[in-house]
């Protein structure tokens, strides 16, 4: 029992430095991405691509809300545009009816936490394809109450003028709440899916019946799971609005929760960095390409199609599991020649003599 225990501290000792070195590379990445995306006001681009920046900041922040629940839960929504569309109509009714941006704040978070309560209490019963199912069915419903109540949502006009706060008006100023909003939410969400909470519900995803037997709450794990990733999207939803001045019944359209799943997919679901690569790709080709292209969604079909034959683990997971690869084969290369072996003539004509070991000493009953 004792060699067991000390063989396994010592595979664990070995293989602690391995784990730091893919951490400190995880972090040293991350830190050129923050450096990077924090000088980029300063490299005399322009508006245009500042602001394209925060939209893509903004998709990517909602992307990670649903790579939370797809990558450590296993259950893909089809209704997070809905969570956000919610939030958006909070921060907009209270902007029509005159209030400050402070209470923007609190109506938008008011309408999120309600919208994804009903969401997770709906849904935490289901798995599977049904929760995908019972999501669709939730955010068609909001997308029909989005047109159906006029008087507080505008109907089909939507509602527009939505006044973000006043320091917030410079558009580099708002790159960096935006910034600083994804990097505080992927963070935050991060350290939710490497704590007990996440190593339980990714416990959930792989064998629910099992977790249950063991006796975890597996529908309050789901809600709790739900609440927190609906609360990401609402913000994205309220960064959203303040960015555009402008929402309507589109926000919660059906096709921008495709969008979402489609970006989480191109960038790898369960990926640190997936979601914002995903929308990069997303949100480039549908604003750039598409001046220049009439069908850009073929194309985004075509890149699409192309993720999943040739890196079904998408940008970041393949390109995780190709550097784990080449790590791996470094590590088991051969070690260099260190001379001929004994009793082998060596290239320039001299011989090695075989090295013979000393016998060891007798002992116990050898001795006797």
């Amino acid at each position: 029992m004792s060699n067991r225990i000390v063989e396994t501290r010592t595979v664990r000792t070995l293989g602690a430095p391995r784990r730091d070195r893919g951490q400190l590379v995880n972090i040293a990445l991350l830190g050129l991405l923050l450096v990077a995306a924090l000088a980029v006001p300063y490299l005399g681009v322009s508006s245009f691509f500042v602001s394209l920046s925060s939209t893509i900041l903004i998709a990517a922040t909602l992307a990670t809300s649903v790579n939370f629940l797809a990558g450590n839960g296993g259950m893909v929504s089809l209704g997070h545009a809905g969570i956000a569309a919610a939030s958006a109509y909070g921060a907009g009714w209270a902007s029509r009816q005159g209030f400050d941006p402070g209470m923007q704040v609190l109506f938008a978070l008011g309408m999120t936490l309600l919208v994804s309560l009903v969401y997770g209490l709906l849904s935490m019963r289901t798995s599977g394809i049904y929760f995908l199912m019972v999501t669709l069915a939730v955010g068609m419903l909001i997308y029909g109450l989005a047109f159906r109540l006029s008087s507080v949502t505008g109907g089909e006009n939507g509602i527009s003028g939505i006044a973000r706060p006043e320091w917030m008006d410079s558009y580099w100023i708002y790159y960096y709440v935006v910034l600083g909003v994804f990097v505080a939410a992927t963070a935050a969400l991060w350290v939710i899916g490497n704590s007990p909470f996440g190593a339980s519900l990714r416990g959930i995803r792989d064998s629910e019946s099992r977790m249950r037997s063991l006796g975890y709450s597996v529908r309050s794990y789901k809600l709790g799971a739900f609440m927190m990733s609906g609360t990401v999207a609402g913000l994205a939803g309220l960064l959203a609005v303040w960015h555009t001045h402008f929402v309507s019944p589109s926000s919660a359209g059906v096709d921008r929760s495709v969008h979402l799943i489609v970006m989480v997919i191109l960038g790898g679901v369960g990926t640190l960095l997936g979601p914002l690569i995903g929308a990069a790709i997303v949100v480039l080709v549908e604003n750039v390409l598409s001046s220049h292209v009439d069908r850009w969604p073929t194309i985004l079909g075509l890149i699409f199609i192309l993720v999943i034959l040739f890196a079904r683990a998408g940008i970041a997971g393949s390109t995780r599991k190709l550097y784990r690869r080449l790590r791996a084969r470094a590590s088991s290369a051969p070690p260099p020649d260190r001379g001929a072996p004994d009793g082998v003539s060596t290239p320039d004509g001299t011989h090695r003599a075989p090295h013979h070991t000393a016998p060891h000493p007798p002992q116990g009953k050898d001795l006797q």
